[in-house]
């Protein structure tokens, strides 16, 4: 043990007489390298609580550097779709891809314009929807399902009769509500592979719509019926594991026009105002739109909701709100002017006027505004805080 102990630390000192100078200094030179080291570091970590802290500069950051090379004119637009469209087209965004549908075609562009995913369809009423990294075209009336990646179609699908109503939920899971004979209507759902999970049959109310939960089990259905000689709608909850009523429960607010999943809720978008239920079918909060007209309403994917509400039918003059899951109104807005579009992602909300863009947060403080948009027909806002104007011929991104 002991010559083991002389050969690890019995080790030659030098002549402490010649040596201090040298040792000395770079024991300086350690420490001064050390200091510089930690203070760069605690430079490094103030820029990035700074920037973290203010999360719209933080997405400003990673959009300069994703869309570095992308070639941008004067008002930071990058155009990277071409196409040739109608009035009936509709568009989607997936992942720097772009998915068209309109009377006669379905395409998939990829950002350089090239062609990933094209087929002829022949379309009344086209219709595009969109959730997690799926979108879904499809003829209001017709019977075939296209499901579209960010690479092309991924599955294809008929179904048995007349479709009145697709959703997607967060994961891909595909909802469709259709006509069956025998029976008021029907809903099935398909997986992110299209295999089918479950169907439903309703043989008593006429079925609206009807939409998956996040949990991917949960089908919340939108039926119509009467209730003591009365029209009312309602909402019946399955599991997606057997085909017997979970809950049920009505609506009110009058007609529902659209159903969406909120995180773990659902919200039902009515004439009157919004309505969040739990999977259990009970109603945990509403929205109530005070007397005025619903004009557009979209959910986004960060689980908040905008509305865009007018006192008249008609006019360019309206109320931009947004509203939480719990019913709080988060902000407001008077917008002046002719909406053409909304569209929510993230925390963010755009709205295209006739003459301008303008991109808020979801509390309604402005980000950004882009005047001179007159070929612009819809938007798209992406969750990073960027947005795809699409017009007649071609779409751009426009990086704030």
């Amino acid at each position: 043990m002991k010559k083991d102990t002389e050969k690890l630390y019995d080790l030659p000192l030098g002549d402490l007489q010649e040596e201090p100078p040298r040792r000395v200094q770079r024991r300086k030179r350690s420490r001064k390298w050390l200091w510089l080291t930690l203070t760069v570091l605690v430079v490094l970590g103030a820029v990035a609580a700074a920037v973290l802290w203010d999360a719209n500069s933080f997405d400003g950051l990673r959009r300069s550097i994703i869309y570095a090379r992308a070639e941008k004119d004067e008002t930071g637009c990058a155009k990277l779709y071409h196409y040739e469209n109608d009035a009936t087209s509709r568009f989607a965004t997936l992942d720097g891809s772009l998915v068209t549908v309109a009377a006669n075609q379905i395409r998939v562009l990829d950002e350089r314009s090239e062609l990933l995913y094209q087929t002829g369809v022949r379309f009344l009423h086209p219709d595009l929807v969109s959730g997690g990294d799926v979108a879904v075209a499809y003829d209001i009336g017709g019977t075939t399902l296209y499901v579209m990646d960010r690479r092309g179609l991924r599955w294809q699908q008929e179904v048995e009769g007349e479709l009145i109503a697709v959703t997607v939920n967060p994961h891909g899971y595909v909802t469709a509500t259709y006509h069956k004979s025998g029976t008021k209507a029907a809903v099935t759902v398909w997986d992110g592979g299209g295999a089918p999970v479950f169907t439903f049959h309703s043989s008593q109310r006429f079925v609206m719509t009807a939409a998956l939960g996040r949990d991917d089990r949960t089908l919340a259905v939108v039926t119509m019926g009467q209730e003591e000689g009365n029209f009312r709608s309602f909402l019946v909850l399955y599991r997606t594991n057997s085909d017997k009523e979970l809950a049920s429960a009505a609506i009110d607010g009058g007609v529902v026009y659209a159903l969406e999943t909120l995180q773990k809720d659902f919200c039902a978008v009515t004439e009157q105002g919004l309505y969040m239920l739990d999977e259990r079918g009970d109603v945990t909060a509403n929205y109530s739109y005070g007397g005025q007209f619903l004009r557009r309403c979209v959910v986004s994917d960060g689980g908040w909701t905008a509305l865009l509400l007018s006192r008249y039918k008609s006019g360019g003059y309206a109320s931009l709100i947004t509203v939480d899951a719990d019913g709080n109104e988060l902000g407001g807005c008077e917008i002046d002017g002719e909406v053409l579009d909304i569209s929510a992602a993230g925390r963010y909300v755009a709205v295209l006027l006739s003459d301008r863009l303008t991109i808020y947060d979801k509390y309604l403080t402005e980000v950004a505004t882009l005047p001179d948009v007159s070929e612009a027909r819809t938007i798209l806002m992406r969750s990073d805080g960027s947005a795809v104007m699409a017009g007649p011929s071609g779409a751009s991104l426009y990086l704030p």
